[in-house]
């Protein structure tokens, strides 16, 4: 007898970008990032930065609830592919679990367009 499989959906997560008409993007992050939707972050960040006159691109975390260790991966490797193409890489607004989890991988100075944490 099948058992029948149990899916898992997806984590929510909403990607909404903005441009300035300038070269500048920021992409608001609003929900959870895990293994579940990361695809769909890193797929929505290598457009952005593939775009020609893109000059710099904002990850604004700040309604984020959640990252784990895959997002921060996809961010980490979105970052070095803006750094490669002379595009300035960045991510605002961190706070909560999100926060957390950039500061105990020490990567909050590294990625952080807020400036050093001083606590």
């Amino acid at each position: 007898m099948d058992t029948p499989r149990v899916g898992i959906a997806p984590a929510s997560l909403d990607l909404v970008r903005s441009d300035d008409g300038h070269g500048n993007a920021r992409l608001v992050t609003t929900g959870e990032v895990d293994i579940s939707n990361l695809e769909r972050l890193h797929e929505t960040i290598a457009a952005v930065l593939a775009e020609p006159g893109t000059t710099s691109l904002v990850i604004d975390v700040q309604p984020l609830d959640f990252i784990d260790s895959t997002g921060i991966q996809v961010l980490l490797s979105a970052m070095r592919t803006a750094q490669h193409r002379g595009i300035t890489f960045s991510v605002a607004n961190a706070h909560g679990k999100v926060l957390r989890i950039m500061t105990v991988l020490n990567l909050y100075d590294l990625l952080s367009a807020d400036g050093p944490r001083t606590t």
